[in-house]
């Protein structure tokens, strides 16, 4: 490894194929290893995390109980219309919020989002465009109309958890785009 900073993503189930596609991506950076795992690979091996392991936890507090954990230590996270994401020393955490008033400008942050990362020529904006691009957020789930209509819970848990998926995706871009560079200290 010989001073690669390794980068852990860590990731309930629901997740995987979005964590998976974020280390993919993570292994092309120079100096960069990413690795996959569970909650319960981050549990029983937390002990062995060094100094040049950088960790980023997906998914809220309900989905990713180390999420909590960490949530109190990261003063500095920001929630863009549920999209959110922050990182303090080598812990990051990336999430949605899956709240059904915010899918109105979910959109506009990630068409925001979209423009910076066009503007930005950093690592990070790079890894966000490909990771979207094979992962498109699946806006006609979540189409706005209609949606406040749902008279029953399961209802609206499922589209609840849909938005909170979609959030995370937009979380991430974010993340990517505005801070990956700096959390690793490749910032330009």
């Amino acid at each position: 490894m010989n001073g690669a900073k390794e980068i852990i993503v860590v990731s309930p189930d629901q997740y995987k194929d979005l964590a998976r596609r974020l280390t993919h991506e993570i292994s092309k950076v120079p100096g960069c290893n990413g690795a996959f795992w569970s909650i319960k690979q981050f549990e029983d091996n937390e002990f062995q995390l060094g100094g040049n392991r950088y960790v980023i936890f997906i998914g809220n507090s309900d989905e990713n109980a180390i999420t909590k954990d960490f949530l109190s230590v990261i003063s500095d996270v920001k929630n863009q219309s549920g999209a959110c994401c922050g990182f303090d020393g080598t812990k990051a955490v990336v999430f949605g919020e899956g709240k059904l008033d915010q899918i109105e400008y979910l959109k506009d942050v990630l068409s925001e989002s979209e423009a910076n990362a066009a503007r930005t020529k950093t690592l990070g904006a790079s890894m966000a465009t490909t990771i979207l691009v094979s992962l498109p957020i699946s806006w006609a789930l979540l189409g706005s109309s209609g949606v406040f209509a749902y008279k029953f819970i399961v209802l609206r848990k499922k589209k609840e958890k849909e938005l909170r998926k979609e959030q995370t995706k937009v979380a991430l871009n974010l993340f990517l785009t505005n801070d990956f560079d700096k959390w690793i200290g490749i910032e330009e």
